[in-house]
């Protein structure tokens, strides 16, 4: 059993134990961005386009480091705490595979982004992705972020059947937010991607090769986010 109803069951497990560029593809939001795009997960049984994984982040010297928890991984260079002291432990995160048509963003950190009007008025800046990215996310407090996800899975029936948007707020640890939802857009995968869904690998099989060694590549962002943030 994998998909949506894979990982819920395992939420619910661990809250009731007793109760049973070649960068990577990974996207991270900063503060007030916000992303639309066509899930190519469905969230069914033995959907590969999404899972779960435990990633240790940590520094090596002034940059951020993530190595893959799993039983092929030699974690054992993984040191016990951070330069805080700190212990450094994995966290839990889903990720999926989607198709992202655009990111909004506040800031012009790129010449090609496209300047729009936003909410009253307000300058904004359009990149427009239209690829395959990895969206990872924490699961959030009490699993926020994720029942966002569960809600467009049980009013859609499938991850995949129109253009969600996320939107980050906050900068730290402690006021960052993520909103999940399923937007009225019509844009759809292009039929001429379409054909490269077949080659996208399994997410567990992606975070293998990337961060499947204590010399993994360092965390780059194809959004240009800053190295911490995908933290939070």
């Amino acid at each position: 059993m994998s998909g949506i109803s894979r990982i819920q069951k395992g939420r619910e497990d661990f809250k009731n134990p007793q109760e049973t560029r070649e960068v990577g593809k990974e996207i991270w939001l900063k503060d007030g961005e916000q992303m639309f795009l066509t899930s190519v997960a469905t969230g069914d049984e033995n959907d590969k386009f999404l899972d779960e994984i435990y990633l240790y982040t940590f520094r090596v010297g002034s940059r951020f480091t993530n190595v893959l928890k799993d039983e092929r991984v030699d974690t054992s260079g993984v040191p016990e705490t951070d330069a805080s002291g700190n212990p450094v432990r994995p966290s839990h995160k889903f990720a999926f595979w989607a198709y992202v048509h655009n990111i909004i963003h506040i800031e012009k950190r790129n010449d090609d982004w496209e300047e729009i009007e936003g909410p009253g008025g307000k300058k904004m800046f359009k990149e427009t992705v239209d690829d395959f990215r990895i969206i990872p996310l924490t699961f959030g407090r009490g699993d926020y972020i994720w029942n966002q996800l569960v809600d467009i899975y049980s009013d859609w029936g499938s991850l995949s059947k129109g253009v969600m948007r996320i939107k980050r707020t906050g900068s730290g640890m402690l006021d960052t937010s993520y909103t999940l939802a399923a937007t009225p857009k019509d844009d759809e995968i292009p039929e001429e991607k379409k054909t490269e869904v077949s080659d996208l690998p399994q997410i567990k099989e992606y975070y293998f090769e990337r961060y499947g060694s204590f010399n993994a590549p360092e965390s780059d962002t194809p959004s240009s986010s800053d190295d911490d943030d995908e933290l939070f």
